[in-house]
């Protein structure tokens, strides 16, 4: 399986969600829980879910 790491918290999954989450408009991708803590925030945006488990 493969992973990435949470651009905020550093942990390792096989799901992130690519999101947009200040004023730089820059994507990046954030674990569920970092993801969930972002989405009251005027700046965010969700652009997918990647998934490591895809054959």
């Amino acid at each position: 399986m493969k992973t990435k790491i949470c651009a905020t918290c550093q942990k390792q999954d096989t799901l992130m969600y690519r999101v947009q989450i200040d004023a730089n408009k820059q994507w990046v991708f954030c674990c569920k829980s970092c993801t969930e803590q972002y989405q009251s925030i005027a700046d965010y945006k969700h652009g997918g879910t990647w998934k490591g488990n895809r054959h």
